[in-house]
């Protein structure tokens, strides 16, 4: 299905709004309220079916995944899932796309993820190859442990914006985020040293 770009934008602007109304519900105490979150929202559905991978089990590449990995931002088809549970949540967090409620950054690792990303990342790694002995166990890798930690790192950067406005915005945000902090710690850094240097 090809969106245009107006509609892409629209497409945005309503995932945004839904991603605002679940930090909300997040931030506003409730004692009959759902701490976990929500249904998955609609248009955040439809963007992260769309999403470059997501059509198949990242895992086995069965059609129409209908589970998460949130760790990765991945979709895992109904027995795939039940081996990410076999893994802990330390390694994969697992949820149901249409029976689990949703956090927003819950929801936000999914957008900010992806099947292929990660596929492209495993096969950087050389752990794509189904026939390679490290396939089985890619998931409990240092190079796994690294993908999580950077995912948890980035969703919780793009959680700091005023607003969502889709992957490829966060991602140029991100780099700026990281390059305005580097340069931050860089003066404090220098300002250090000139003070060490001038006792």
């Amino acid at each position: 299905m090809t969106i245009s770009s107006n509609q892409n934008q629209e497409l945005l602007r309503q995932a945004s709004t839904e991603l605002e109304m679940l930090r909300l519900h997040g931030s506003i105490p409730c004692k009959n309220s759902n701490k976990d979150g929500i249904p998955f929202p609609n248009t955040c559905l439809h963007i992260l079916r769309s999403i470059p991978g997501n059509s198949r089990c990242i895992d086995c590449g069965n059609c129409n995944p209908d589970w998460a990995s949130v760790s990765y931002g991945i979709l895992l088809c109904v027995r795939c899932s039940g081996r990410h549970r076999s893994y802990g949540v330390a390694t994969s967090r697992v949820r149901s796309i249409s029976m689990d409620n949703w956090s927003y950054s819950q929801v936000l690792s999914m957008l900010e993820g992806g099947n292929e990303q990660l596929h492209n990342f495993y096969s950087r790694h050389l752990m794509c190859d189904k026939i390679s002995r490290v396939f089985d166990r890619r998931y409990q890798t240092k190079a796994a442990h690294f993908y999580r930690t950077n995912m948890v790192v980035h969703v919780a950067n793009v959680g700091k914006f005023s607003q969502w406005k889709g992957r490829e915005a966060s991602r140029n945000k991100a780099v700026t985020y990281q390059c305005d902090k580097r340069k931050k710690s860089n003066n404090e850094h220098t300002k250090v040293v000139m003070i060490a240097s001038a006792a």
